[in-house]
């Protein structure tokens, strides 16, 4: 139970990375200046972490309930990243790493 905050936060650096890859969102939420890697860079570290919180669900929750419970973390992830851009999109990427703060300390206590 401790680690799905971990897992929540990883769910949404991925649908950030997957909405970084469209030039539509990629403008309004970074400077003109600023530097990323390419479009399937992004994706393949989306996929990464993608994968990397279904581990965290499926090792706290086994198999069966992990992935479920990870499905809902993606979908709850995409729907937290839409609404702040359709409201908010300034807090968009402030929120990657200040929910993975709180999801390693979580882990930690």
């Amino acid at each position: 139970m401790s680690v799905l905050l971990l897992a929540f936060a990883t769910a949404y650096l991925a649908m950030t990375l997957l909405c970084l890859t469209m030039s539509r969102h990629r403008g309004a939420l970074l400077h003109a200046d600023t530097r990323l890697p390419g479009k399937p860079v992004l994706r393949l570290l989306a996929v990464g972490c993608f994968g990397f919180a279904l581990w965290l669900c499926i090792d706290s929750q086994g198999g069966e309930i992990g992935t479920v419970v990870w499905l809902c973390l993606a979908m709850l992830a995409g729907m937290l990243l839409v609404l702040l851009l359709a409201w908010r999109s300034r807090w968009v990427l402030p929120m990657v790493p200040l929910l993975g703060v709180f999801g390693a300390l979580q882990g930690l206590f």
